[in-house]
């Protein structure tokens, strides 16, 4: 589906400039947009491998364990029980959650799908997603960041003035999501249940 909307916008622009007589404006925007995306595929690269080191190094040193033991108590208040039933998807969605705090999302996606598939060996009906999924996905889509590196890189690649000056703005932007998102699926369950 994303295939076809993004076939139908780059169609809707090359149809517009065609329309406007403008041919050579379709090949002056094919070739800086193609400039441009190397050039930020170049400092995302950059960024993510940076930080995709400071990942394994805190699993290496043990200090994912300790955010692991910080993050289990809020994680056992949003997936009750779910530590007794299965560790590894307990373990998963806390590093996803920590990937995605250092906004590190690239990161998190290896931890965020071995987490659905560990909570879908426990999920007593196979064709529907369990309460657990759902609060996860919620969790995971909220996206709580700290530290959003990949906009930070992004916008210091475009020249900001100050890159991380949206530091504050997005947690409290990711909390208020998360938060909506909770209460969000309470309100579908006692409604739909």
């Amino acid at each position: 589906m994303v295939n076809i909307l993004w076939l139908l916008m780059i169609g809707a622009s090359i149809f517009m400039f065609i329309a406007r007589g403008d041919y050579e404006g379709v090949m002056n925007t094919i070739t800086t947009s193609a400039e441009s995306s190397v050039e930020l595929l170049i400092v995302f690269l950059g960024a993510m491998s940076i930080w995709t080191g400071v990942i394994k190094l805190c699993e290496k040193s043990g200090i994912s364990d300790v955010i692991s033991k910080i993050l289990s108590y809020p994680m056992k208040v949003l997936f009750p029980e779910l530590h007794k039933k299965s560790k590894r998807a307990m373990d998963s969605i806390i590093m996803n959650i920590s990937a995605n705090i250092l906004g590190l999302s690239d990161a998190a996606t290896p931890f965020g799908i071995k987490a659905m598939e560990e909570l879908q060996k426990i999920n007593p009906e196979k064709d529907k997603v369990s309460d657990y999924m759902v609060t996860f996905l919620i969790v995971n889509a909220s996206c709580i960041q700290l530290i959003p590196s990949t906009v930070i890189s992004i916008r210091a690649s475009l020249g900001a003035a100050n890159p991380s000056d949206i530091i504050f703005p997005t947690i409290i932007s990711t909390f208020i999501s998360l938060i909506f998102g909770l209460i969000s699926n309470l309100i579908f369950k006692r409604l739909f249940r």
